[in-house]
């Protein structure tokens, strides 16, 4: 009787992370241009717009068909497949529809994108806060950001009011699209550092514009107890 009083005791703070709230897996889809412009050079090299589409349960579906539009075609014309130039000095719209199988809902997806005399030019980082989904302490800010000095790595930094309590049994992290499941997240590995400023160093394989969520994970029990967007 006393062993098992001492098993379940021991347990305790592993399942109070558990939320009894019953979780729905599905997600809004999302639709996003994984190679996004700051700027496009006047008469230069064409680009070719690309989409990530994540459906109702947060899973990439390859090739998707989307239709493409600019604001203003004067400035910048797009062809069906996604294909850019930069006709006249100016500043255009792009902007990337899909409507969804399963739901037949219309989502949309834009990029304004400045005609000018310089060259190409992508966004490459996102900010963020990291928060607690919890009753353990987790909690700070981050920055995604492909660092060309260092070979076009792509680094996820946390930052020096980053803190997490050391209480929470078996933390990992990952990279995923839908904030209710990591079945087809990234994952980053184990949390080993609980307080400050780190990093970590993600594969080539992976795109800044992937994923959607930071998520935090007790990994033995399949809860989760912290996340951050990233938009």
């Amino acid at each position: 009787m006393k062993k098992t009083i001492l098993i379940l005791v021991c347990c305790l703070p592993v399942f109070s992370c558990v939320k009894t709230d019953l979780i729905n897996d599905r997600v809004d889809p999302k639709l996003f241009i994984s190679n996004p412009l700051l700027e496009l050079k006047k008469g230069g090299t064409a680009h070719q717009f690309e989409v990530n589409y994540f459906n109702y349960v947060g899973k990439k579906i390859e090739n998707p068909k989307v239709s493409w539009s600019s604001s203003d075609s004067s400035v910048l014309a797009i062809t069906e497949d996604g294909l850019a130039t930069g006709v006249d000095f100016g500043t255009a719209t792009v902007t990337a529809t899909l409507t969804t199988k399963e739901e037949q809902l219309t989502i949309t997806n834009s990029d304004i994108v400045k005609v000018s005399s310089a060259t190409l030019t992508e966004s490459i980082e996102f900010l963020g806060t990291i928060v607690t989904t919890s009753n353990y302490e987790l909690e700070g800010s981050y920055t995604l950001k492909v660092h060309k000095d260092e070979n076009n790595v792509l680094r996820l930094s946390l930052g020096e009011d980053y803190k997490a309590s050391t209480s929470l049994p078996g933390l990992y992290i990952y990279l995923g699209n839908n904030p209710n499941s990591v079945a087809d997240a990234y994952e980053i590995g184990a949390v080993t550092i609980f307080e400050g400023a780190h990093f970590y160093d993600l594969p080539s394989t992976i795109s800044i514009y992937d994923y959607s969520y930071i998520l935090y994970w007790c990994k033995p029990f399949g809860v989760k107890v912290g996340e951050g967007q990233i938009q």
